[in-house]
């Protein structure tokens, strides 16, 4: 007599199943690129990520072709985790003039903005030129913004990159002023000699991988500098740039300015840029709108994914059922598309307006447009599959991307009722119905 042992239901998940390599972690960082014009930073960006459209100016060239700041990303995978790297192209300090008033502002508003959006700032990379007999005063001043607007107690997210490496005929000069930098504390020296001293790295232009050796350091760092903790972190005293450390020296050198060349239109402008604070209450107000309509379009999204899911599995079981009447319920996603489109429709009018209202604050609080520019609205890091676009059809996909839907409660050739971990969801073939739990 044969005894038939019941066996324990083992989930899935727990079964002997041939191992898996483990999905790879994705971490976003943001990296600065700085340094004076000529220095090579978008030679150094160009290597990094095999990007060849990237402007970059001629031997000799003393203007900047980066006018603006630029966001180039490079993807890095080490070990389990996936790096998006975003190497931020500043356009280089020039020559003391106003016009570096306006760059550091830009920098500190970057800065300010992936501060407050709780972004990772994993470093500074600042980009000298061997080539150059002397720094200068703009270059000296320039490094004082840069220890400033770091901290001395964060140096160590800092590198400081030599370029240019053999491009004169007299490679033991370009020793000598290696030296020369590492040995004065007026150029590098106190940063590297400080107990959280900077690095530095020679840059090969002809080798991606010294370049990716220089970033490679920053990938696991995350710190705040000091001009965001004075500017916008939570008990921050929210100075403004020119009451910052960074923006004192550059404060301290439009008065010098001011005396030498007397009042002009030009540098009312360039102290009015350092009188401004950031505006933690307009960001705050629509981060918060941001965010609600960013989990408004998530619930859409997951229900429209959960519906096509219902329908096409309805059908299926339907079909198997009955063998054949079932598939009728197939007639249901043309009409569900089209309800799909006009949400989405209604999604991206939404935002749309949201950008709109938010330009509109901005200049009637007199503040710089060029600066506080709306993209950073849509700048939504992917966490989870219903944060994708999905635009096409379940029926052509072959994905198994479905993990979202968690149970299918009824499904007929009329409705489809189901859940998904943030609400209930009823698609009735006109109206997605969602009652949040």
């Amino acid at each position: 007599m044969t005894h038939s042992k019941q066996q324990a239901h083992v989930p899935l998940s727990q079964r002997n199943l041939r191992p898996q390599p483990p999905q790879a972690e994705a971490r976003e960082i943001y990296i600065l690129v700085m340094g004076l014009t000529g220095a090579g930073k978008s030679t150094f960006i160009s290597v990094a990520t095999d990007i060849k459209t990237i402007l970059i100016g001629e031997p000799g060239e003393m203007d900047s072709v980066t006018d603006s700041v630029e966001d180039y990303i490079l993807y890095l995978r080490q070990r389990n985790t996936l790096y998006i790297v975003h190497l931020i192209d500043s356009p280089g300090f020039d020559d003391g003039t106003v016009a570096d008033v306006k760059l550091l502002t830009r920098i500190a508003d970057l800065i300010n903005l992936h501060s407050k959006l709780d972004s990772t700032i994993a470093g500074v990379l600042y980009l000298h030129d061997i080539t150059k007999e002397k720094m200068g005063g703009v270059g000296e001043r320039n490094l004082r913004m840069l220890e400033e607007m770091i901290g001395i107690q964060k140096w160590d997210n800092c590198t400081l990159v030599t370029t240019k490496w053999g491009c004169t005929t007299n490679p033991e000069a370009e020793e000598a002023r290696e030296q020369y930098l590492i040995k004065k504390d007026h150029l590098f020296g106190k940063m590297l000699k400080n107990s959280h001293h900077a690095s530095m790295r020679r840059f090969d232009p002809k080798s991606k991988g010294c370049a990716i050796d220089i970033i490679k350091p920053h990938l696991r760092k995350r710190f705040d500098p000091l001009i965001s903790e004075q500017m916008v972190k939570e008990g921050a005293p929210k100075l403004s740039l020119g009451e910052t450390n960074a923006g004192q020296i550059v404060a301290d050198y439009l008065e010098d300015y001011k005396k030498a060349v007397g009042k002009n239109e030009e540098l009312e402008e360039a102290q009015k840029l350092l009188g401004r604070k950031f505006n933690v209450m307009l960001f705050d107000k629509y981060k918060d709108s941001r965010d609600k309509l960013y989990r408004e379009q998530q619930l859409h999204r997951a229900g429209r994914w959960a519906t096509r899911t219902a329908i096409v599995g309805g059908a299926i079981a339907a079909t198997v059922v009955t063998f054949g009447p079932g598939a009728a319920a197939f007639s249901l996603e043309p009409a569900f598309e089209t309800y799909a489109t006009r949400q989405r429709h209604r999604d991206e009018a939404k935002m749309c307006e949201l950008q709109s209202n938010y330009e509109r604050e901005v200049k009637s609080a007199n503040m710089n447009a060029d600066e506080y520019d709306s993209a950073w609205l849509r700048d939504r890091k992917v966490k989870s599959l219903s944060d994708v676009s999905d635009s096409y059809s379940i029926r052509s996909s072959s994905s198994t991307d479905l993990s979202t839907v968690e149970t299918v409660t009824e499904v007929a050739t009329d409705i489809a009722s189901f859940s998904i971990k943030d609400a209930d969801y009823h698609w009735d073939g006109e109206l997605i119905q969602i009652h949040p739990r």
